[in-house]
């Protein structure tokens, strides 16, 4: 190499170096610029989600088959009568090839900033974890809603039939939840008609749930009845000519540190996702039961338990293992009562979510959640006045019921739980 070519070379070389060193902070300032939209849009849905649920509610009117309810439901998702849980009938089969998850993912990889040893998070959860991270956090096996059959037309007591394979939680938080995400965002760049995200216009309906992993949450509106319902001595006291005496419910103020999704909300107690306890083959199948479900979060949320779902091997015994031994022998005294009241989507995010209600004795409740806290793992149940060493919970009254059921704070799968409560008052004996 000659000298003069040495020199151009040197120079060359000096000039790549130069430029590169110019655009470190270009890049390093886009990064951050990234980082602070990510959290600002996570921090205006945490504000926002009950305003843009109402917006997608209103917009979605004709997915709407119960036009009470902010659910988006098809004919037959919403029965004509509180239903035995048997008459929701699961099974548990494999994913097809066309129900994988790997071109959605991909289809929102734009919206995510980078993360630490990573050009760009690959995912929703993989942003969350470096830059909001919720105190409840754990990507457990979760039952992915596939396919949904509703009763014959003019049957809707015959039930509905759902389909599930297996899922992790994650899948759904990286393939559902950001459509919520995509709207907040719209929503802050001043995006003045919702639905229109490309995330979800590629999503097409909001039924198809085979091209998203479509996890259902499982909602549980408690009642607590004392001298059975509107017989009671206290009844027109607590509830009056609006109302069932003697009935009352509770409700969750979901804090915005703790969870991941439907953060700074108001919910019917207790809810969760529809997941087996452990991830063990045996427990796939079995686990695929509304009421144990519903058993394992009233442990968690209002006898603050430890979290029994998905991570270990040990089995859980519900007929003999402690507290759920208690739920189950009530059930079989006819001391609870379970009943299915629908299944739908939630408007924002297009969740499935299932609505159950559990109508208590009030001997049995006190007895059972003797010592209850105010305060769980996801933040702060509303209980009401005390009852002896436990709490009465709020009046059943046509106030608090249909109050709380209309107001946009309130989880629209809350909502859907409150509303038919209420309009079947009388078929689930409070009246």
């Amino acid at each position: 190499m000659g000298l003069e070519t040495g020199v151009a070379v040197a120079g060359l070389l000096v000039g790549i170096v130069a430029a590169g060193l110019a655009w470190a902070p270009r890049r390093q300032a886009g990064r951050e610029q990234g980082i602070a939209l990510f959290v600002r849009v996570r921090g205006h849905l945490k504000g926002h989600r009950a305003e843009l649920s109402t917006a997608c509610a209103e917009a979605q009117t004709a997915h709407r088959a119960d036009r009470e309810l902010v659910l988006l439901t098809r004919p037959g998702w919403i029965p004509d009568r509180p239903l035995p849980l048997d008459a929701v009938r699961m099974t548990l089969r494999e994913s097809r090839p066309d129900e994988q998850l790997g071109s959605c993912r991909a289809d929102l990889v734009r919206y995510w900033p980078q993360v630490p040893g990573a050009r760009r998070a690959a995912t929703y959860s993989a942003a969350i974890e470096a830059y909001d991270r919720p105190g409840v956090w754990f990507n457990g096996t979760s039952y992915r809603l596939l396919d949904v059959t509703p009763p014959p037309a003019g049957l809707p007591g015959d039930g509905l039939d759902l389909a599930f394979a297996l899922g992790r939680y994650f899948d759904g938080l990286d393939t559902t939840e950001p459509l919520a995400y995509e709207e907040a965002l719209r929503h802050l760049k001043g995006a003045s008609a919702p639905l229109r995200g490309p995330f979800r216009r590629g999503l097409g309906s909001p039924f198809a749930l085979h091209g998203r992993a479509a996890l259902p949450g499982v909602s549980t509106l408690t009642i607590r009845v004392e001298n059975g319902g509107s017989g009671g001595t206290d009844g027109a006291a607590h509830g009056g000519s609006d109302g069932t005496g003697g009935a009352y419910f509770f409700m969750h103020r979901r804090d915005a540190g703790r969870v991941a999704v439907a953060m700074d909300t108001t919910h019917v107690a207790p809810a969760g996702e529809f997941q087996p306890h452990a991830d063990v083959l045996p427990v796939w199948h079995s686990g695929l039961d509304l009421w144990h479900n519903t058993m394992r979060e009233y442990a968690e949320e209002f006898l603050a338990a430890p979290d029994a779902t998905g991570g270990g091997g040990v089995t859980l015994d519900y007929a003999h293992d402690l507290p759920y031994a208690h739920f189950a022998r009530a059930v079989r005294d006819g001391r609870v009562r379970v009943r299915f009241l629908g299944l739908g989507l939630d408007p924002l995010s297009w969740k499935p979510e299932i609505c159950l209600v559990c109508v208590w004795d009030a001997a049995a409740f006190d007895e059972i959640f003797a010592g209850m806290g105010e305060h769980n793992e996801e933040g702060v149940l509303v209980v009401g006045a005390r009852a002896g060493d436990g709490y009465r919970g709020v009046p059943f009254t046509a106030g608090n019921v249909l109050g709380y059921a209309g107001h946009a704070s309130t989880l629209p799968a809350g909502r859907a739980c409150l509303t038919p409560a209420w309009r079947w008052r009388r078929e689930l004996g409070l009246l």
